[in-house]
């Protein structure tokens, strides 16, 4: 990656609950993820960025369910399908690409985002650190300045490390 960005994971080391991410691309970036659970076994996840309502993850009895991201509705299964390798998931972007998220095997913490074979265009480190913004308990390069692709791979990330999280 030549140029790239850096958000900051803060808040919660929840991917679900509690989790914000804050940080300056093109303009400041701002997204906190918080989730309801509803009795007796759901829970839902709004994604707001700058304090708006930008996402929405059903999580019925407890699993995937549906994804709602602007007006599109998608199923969670589909955001994070079997990609090139069993350490590797895809999803479809809006924009009607592939991308594919690979864990790092120095690291499997950490993620790389790839919008082709060999193009990486972001990697999620998760770490403990000081930043200019307070404790970070992650950061995120990327070389990219889209919202909407910003908005999926970071869903599509928390997805990805919830479902290694929880196993």
């Amino acid at each position: 990656m030549a140029h790239f960005f850096e958000i900051y994971f803060t808040g919660r080391d929840d991917p679900r609950n509690g989790c914000i991410v804050i940080g300056e691309d093109t303009k400041p970036v701002f997204f906190e993820f918080e989730t309801q659970y509803l009795p007796p076994s759901s829970a839902r996840t709004t994604i707001s960025s700058n304090r708006s309502p930008v996402a929405v993850l059903d999580w019925p009895d407890g699993g995937l369910g549906v994804a709602t991201i602007g007006d599109r509705e998608i199923p969670m299964t589909h955001l994070v399908q079997q990609g090139s390798s069993t350490s590797a998931r895809r999803f479809p972007s809006a924009d009607g690409r592939q991308y594919e998220w690979r864990k790092c095997h120095t690291d499997p913490r950490s993620y790389e985002l790839f919008s082709g074979p060999n193009t990486r265009i972001a990697k999620f480190q998760k770490l403990s650190q000081a930043t200019p913004i307070g404790p970070s308990h992650g950061t995120l390069q990327y070389s990219f300045s889209h919202d909407l692709l910003l908005l999926e791979a970071l869903i599509t990330l928390n997805l990805n490390r919830w479902l290694d999280w929880t196993g």
